[in-house]
């Protein structure tokens, strides 16, 4: 019986997150239980549990006054946000760059940047955000820091919501795959610092997308 709740509870956790990054749920969005469980015809019990998942992530928040609600956004937290991801993603660098070998990692990085140019001559932008964020993965898979990585994907998750939607420019999204190209090269030359360079500077651009488009949207 328990772990059948477990995996009811699971299954909602997933459906909200996706909730989420799908505009379903916006920030700062109230959240009323018995309205999600008619909704999602679950009971309270796994509801709960799922929402204490997303409480620990700091994508549902609790007011004073004991309710709940999406996570709030604001341009001081994209800032925190960035500043932490920044830092993590030097941690990472770090450690690629004293692997033994790199071969394998520049073969995938290498794959990735081919999708993505031929998906740029085609003008596909969905598939090129898509790569982006593998980009991003294939890095991480291959520095094998668990809790670092752990750590991150609750901060890439809530900037993956940004992602889907339109604040990034083709001129901008031009830029970054040429950012990236910079970083693989780095990885091949074994040229460290540059690359923590170039990966700060490629966050700080995204950094202030990601703001200018939620400046934009709350003027609306």
């Amino acid at each position: 019986m328990m772990q059948k709740r477990t995996n009811i509870s699971d299954n909602i956790y997933l459906q909200l997150k996706e909730q989420f990054m799908t505009g379903e749920f916006e920030f700062g969005e109230k959240i009323v239980e018995l309205e999600l469980c008619e909704k999602l015809n679950v009971s309270r019990t796994p509801l709960r549990e799922a929402i204490k998942k997303l409480e620990i992530e700091g994508i549902i928040e609790r007011t004073p006054n004991g309710r709940i609600k999406i996570m709030d956004m604001n341009e001081e937290r994209i800032e925190e946000i960035f500043d932490i991801r920044m830092a993590l993603e030097d941690i990472i660098f770090d450690r690629l760059f004293s692997l033994d070998s790199t071969k394998n990692l520049i073969l995938e990085l290498e794959n990735n940047l081919n999708l993505t140019k031929f998906y740029f001559e085609i003008s596909n932008v969905d598939e090129i955000k898509k790569l982006f964020s593998n980009f991003n993965r294939i890095l991480y898979k291959y520095c094998k820091l668990d809790f670092t990585i752990k750590t991150l994907k609750t901060y890439i998750f809530i900037l993956e919501k940004f992602r889907l939607s339109p604040f990034e420019s083709e001129i901008r999204l031009k830029e970054a795959h040429l950012e990236h190209v910079e970083i693989v090269n780095c990885i091949k030359n074994n040229e460290l610092e540059i690359a923590k360079k170039i990966n700060r500077i490629h966050l700080s651009k995204v950094k202030e997308s990601i703001i200018q488009y939620f400046k934009d949207k709350n003027d609306m």
